[in-house]
């Protein structure tokens, strides 16, 4: 019989994870002059993954519940909406209120139902804002609650992993031909390949997959996954510079679903524990510091550098007298700082309260 997965409440490898993802993200928009950082884009596509295996192991072992449901989406309100929903207020309502950073915000202010509702990758497959782009990055959190709209209903619809681990393959085949198709007729390639919600939640269901698979059979891959995520490293980073270089569009045809692959199978290997070396660097304290407090991380991160950088950067180049590099650097150090220190009150001062409240939704 299939060894299930066991009950484990808790697995500080995937805090780890989560920290890491975070400061792929800082690396790539806070430092983005350092070509050395090209890759880090991939930390958007990490937290897909983790977030799909990580929602759906709680509904696979909540599915039964008379309260699944409920339970689930208040937990998902009270972990997600307070700090998405004050950073709305304070950008779209207060800022421009107050007439600070008008040109920059007034895209957002225009279009920011979108914002209300959760639909502002829609926004971004057609429009992108003039100047600023304070609140882009708002994109990767709409394509989330988008699918977990839909998710715990499919799930609560066939409950059996199997069926449901079909019905997730059967998704991923339906991306990759949407993809494909929305590159070869040219359609606004970047914008629609890149925050197009049926493109870009090939994370999210490799997450799922995992998550279903360890259901299932818990001990499917267990042999050779280390060798598999070397191998798929090496095959996607091999690709993706093939892709840099030149026309072959690796990424829009399979290059996010492979990378999903590779990092599922990472996620697979922190929560077995049979690669002890990749659970020690995981686990380490500052990755699940930066872990903890990831989501207000990713909310103030780009804001609070958009916001701080052009007077950053003049006090580097003309009060210090610096290079145009290293005042990028200071700038980004002195930016990427403040945004720690804001998120860690944020999630000590204000999420907290809300996270405690989650406990009434078990």
């Amino acid at each position: 019989m299939a060894e299930a997965a066991p009950q484990k409440p808790y697995y500080p490898a995937l805090d780890g994870l989560r920290g890491l993802a975070i400061l792929l993200v800082i690396l790539y928009h806070n430092f983005h002059f350092i070509n050395h950082f090209f890759f880090a884009w991939l930390g958007v596509d990490l937290f897909f993954v983790l977030s799909g295996y990580l929602i759906t192991s709680i509904l696979l072992k909540s599915v039964n519940s008379a309260l699944y449901l409920r339970n689930f989406y208040w937990r998902r309100i009270l972990r997600v909406f307070p700090l998405y929903y004050l950073c709305l207020i304070i950008f779209l309502v207060a800022l421009p209120l107050l007439g600070f950073y008008k040109k920059e915000l007034q895209f957002y202010v225009d279009n920011q139902l979108w914002f209300w509702f959760y639909l502002q990758n829609w926004l971004l497959c057609f429009n992108f804002p003039p100047m600023g782009n304070l609140l882009n990055h708002f994109w990767s959190l709409a394509v989330e609650e988008q699918f977990y709209l839909v998710w715990p209903f499919v799930i609560l619809w066939l409950r059996n992993p199997k069926k449901l681990l079909m019905f997730m393959m059967g998704v991923l085949i339906v991306l990759l031909v949407v993809r494909s198709i929305v590159w070869m007729y040219k359609l606004p390639q970047f914008n629609y390949t890149n925050f197009y919600t049926f493109t870009r939640i090939d994370g999210i269901c490799i997450g799922c997959s995992i998550a279903l698979l360890h259901r299932i059979n818990f001990n499917f891959l267990r042999k050779n996954t280390a060798a598999i995520v070397i191998a798929l490293a090496i095959l996607n980073f091999g690709f993706y510079f093939l892709n840099r270089s030149g026309d072959f569009p690796y990424l829009a045809f399979v290059g996010y679903t492979t990378f999903a692959a590779m990092f599922g199978l990472l996620i697979h290997e922190a929560v077995t524990g049979d690669t002890r070396i990749i659970n020690k660097i995981l686990e380490l304290q500052v990755l699940k510091f930066f872990g903890m407090i990831s989501y207000g991380l990713y909310v103030f991160h780009w804001p609070v550098y958009m916001i701080t950088q052009p007077g950053l950067k003049n006090f580097f180049l003309q009060d210090l007298n610096l290079s145009e590099q290293m005042s990028k650097l200071g700038t980004s150090l002195l930016a990427t700082m403040l945004a720690i220190v804001i998120s860690v009150i944020s999630y000590y001062a204000y999420e907290m309260k809300f996270l405690k409240l989650k406990e009434k939704f078990r």
